[in-house]
């Protein structure tokens, strides 16, 4: 009886233990004590355990997918949480911190809350670094790998920092004829008296290897019209040729820069390495040479988001040498959701600002490697009528472009340079309907520097731009030299764009990016008046001052201006995977002189966004409201709420 009586109890124990582990504790809070280096933010990032979300997200998960589900404490998750904030310590050179943790459960609420206690420590800084494998490297090499793993000793231990120089490292071996290198490991010694971090970093590098044969192998529909001769030059790679990974990848984006590939390959056949040499083979397959296609046109051209139809006709490798004719037509309607369309179908008219927008036709011809060289080449030309509030603008114009090809890692990576010619005839709604017809003459240069990790969706580095224009200098020459007549003004023309992105967090999802442009023109020859009107500062817009429409600054001022400054601040939080929201601040004019440039000549828009993250490029919507306006000299608080609103809708993000 006593066995059975022992037997019953135990089995209710057991029970009992169940039926508490089948209890569920929402984790209402994660908390962390003793952390002044990280944010909270920072460490919860790092952690498998995670708060249970607000209420609303819970409340939109029951009966969506847009929302999120309740997370509920985990004890067994507690330990290796703790180890993940010792090694993000670890990581950053904190080597002696500490990290315990406790938990306390409400049993009434069933929730329960974690907290994280931290003893940080001192942080190392760098010391010595002892480089291993790479003695039978040439001396160059050893001074580039030793370069690429040079630390500043000042400076506090940062493990990505570390692995970014091993990184380098490793592909100076790559770009050196090192076909089969690789690192091996790290070994770092920890000194918590002195607080000083030494690295031994080992490499192997195996074979030194030379390029035997570049191997061509061709499929596809057009594969028999595109000559194997130009495929070599474009690759620029030659038997007798180290191993060189960064040339091949180079080599590669230079042959799909062409068009002429549905599928491409390029790289080393290891497998058919004899002794310190391996072939270079090419595996491409070339499409139809011929293409006609309808286009939808979506675009934020002159600051406004378009919608537009249009038709091309494409030809690859015209007339050889990888070239490439495109004609084509579209016609687009600018500030779309800013249209009236009853008012827009009931009257329209020259006159009429409901309806404003642009048609063009261009015939274009690109070729990349031009003269034998890394430029890529394009002569374009074109008619364009452009319809806005105060005028009617029809252009003529032929240009020719030089884009080089640079290398990835230097200061300046972007540089083209440009002539163009333009005959535009501008017909202006005054009262008698003036009409002028200008020439443009243009010498251009593009220099740009940029290290952003992502197009779409930047969060760290920056973008700087400079264009420089002169106009009209050639024909007054030649003119002068003929003894006919130019009387066209003479300027130039500066711009200055730069960008900057921060990340406000280890999940790379809260980001504080900032822009500032400033341009001037100054006429040294004739008068600024008669600089065509496209050539000439105007603000405002989706890739502006998001608190008025595309081009309303200066106000009524038709002819725009001769500076323009420009900013713009933003908050951007990227959530769910595929959305954003923003807030933002924009601020700027345009000018007449230097003296124009005052506090109070100064917009001010403030407001907020949406966006949606597709594969392709960020959608957005942006609410802008004036809150100061230099025109009539008040802010938001003097007027109604409609008389300070834009609404504007944009591809990819504002800057």
């Amino acid at each position: 009886m006593k066995k059975i009586t022992i037997l019953i109890f135990v089995f209710l124990l057991l029970t009992s233990n169940s039926l508490a582990q089948e209890e569920k504790y929402e984790l209402k809070s994660i908390d962390f004590e003793g952390n002044d280096a990280f944010s909270k933010n920072t460490l919860s990032y790092i952690i498998r355990s995670e708060e249970t979300p607000w209420w609303f997200w819970k409340f939109l998960d029951s009966f969506t997918s847009l929302g999120k589900a309740p997370v509920y404490f985990d004890s067994t998750n507690i330990q290796i949480d703790v180890k993940s904030i010792k090694d993000y310590y670890t990581a950053h050179g904190y080597f002696s911190s500490k990290v315990t943790s406790d938990y306390e459960i409400d049993f009434s609420n069933k929730t329960a809350e974690l907290t994280f206690f931290i003893d940080e420590g001192e942080p190392s800084t760098y010391n010595r670094v002892n480089i291993f494998g790479i003695e039978k490297t040439p001396d160059l090499v050893k001074e580039k790998i030793k370069a690429d793993l040079s630390f500043d000793t000042t400076k506090q231990y940062d493990q990505i920092e570390v692995l970014h120089g091993i990184s380098k490292g490793l592909n100076t071996l790559l770009n050196n004829g090192y076909l089969f290198a690789t690192f091996d490991s790290t070994i770092i010694i920890q000194d918590t008296i002195s607080h000083k971090a030494d690295l031994d970093i080992f490499y192997s590098t195996g074979t030194l290897y030379i390029l035997d044969t570049v191997k061509v192998k061709l499929s596809g529909p057009g594969a028999d019209k595109v000559e194997e001769h130009l495929i070599r030059d474009l690759i620029e790679l030659k038997a007798g040729h180290h191993y060189d990974y960064e040339k091949i990848k180079n080599g590669q984006d230079r042959l799909l820069r062409t068009g002429l590939f549905n599928f491409l390959n390029l790289g080393a056949s290891e497998n058919d390495t004899i002794g310190n040499h391996v072939p270079l083979v090419l595996n491409g397959n070339i499409g139809y040479l011929n293409e006609l296609a309808p286009e939808l046109i979506i675009n934020n051209q002159q600051n406004a988001f378009n919608v537009g139809l249009g038709a091309s006709y494409i030809k690859k490798n015209f007339f050889g040498h990888a070239r490439k004719l495109t004609v084509s037509s579209t016609v687009g309607l600018q500030d779309f959701f800013n249209i009236d369309f009853g008012r827009l179908f009931k009257k329209f008219s020259f006159r009429d600002t409901t309806l404003l927008g642009y048609f063009d036709s261009k015939i274009i011809v690109e070729q990349p490697y031009l003269f034998g060289r890394k430029i890529f080449g394009r002569w374009e030309t074109s008619v364009k009528i452009d319809k806005q509030r105060n005028f009617n603008v029809t252009t003529y114009a032929s240009k020719i472009g030089f884009e080089f090809e640079m290398p990835r890692y230097t200061v300046i990576n972007f540089l083209s340079t440009f002539y163009s010619i333009e005959s535009s005839n501008e017909l202006y709604k005054t009262k008698n309907d003036s009409l002028a017809s200008k020439i443009t003459s243009l010498i251009g240069l593009n220099i740009g520097s940029t290290t952003v990790d992502s197009i779409l969706f930047p969060t760290r580095g920056y973008n700087i731009s400079l264009s420089l224009e002169e106009a009209n200098f050639l024909p007054y020459a030649i003119s002068q030299l003929s003894g006919s007549n130019f009387d066209e003004p003479l300027f130039y023309k500066v711009v200055i764009t730069a960008s900057q992105y921060l990340s406000l967090s280890e999940r790379r999802n809260s980001i504080f990016a900032s822009k500032l442009k400033f341009g001037f023109i100054n006429v040294y020859k004739g008068d600024f008046s008669g600089i065509a009107l496209n050539k000439t500062f105007y603000a405002g817009g989706s890739n502006s001052l998001r608190g008025w429409r595309a081009g309303e600054l200066p106000g009524t001022d038709r002819q725009g201006g001769k500076l323009i400054l420009e900013g713009s601040i933003e908050f951007r939080k990227r959530f769910l995977n595929y959305f954003g929201a923003v807030l933002f601040a924009d601020y700027g004019n345009t000018f007449k002189s230097l003296d124009e440039i005052a506090t109070k000549n100064i917009a001010v828009a403030a407001g907020f966004g949406f966006r949606y993250y597709s594969i392709v490029a960020p959608f957005r919507i942006d609410f802008g409201f004036k809150f100061y306006n230099p025109v009539d000299k008040k802010f938001i608080f003097d007027k109604k709420f409609w008389q300070n609103f834009e609404f504007h809708f944009g591809i990819g993000e504002a800057f």
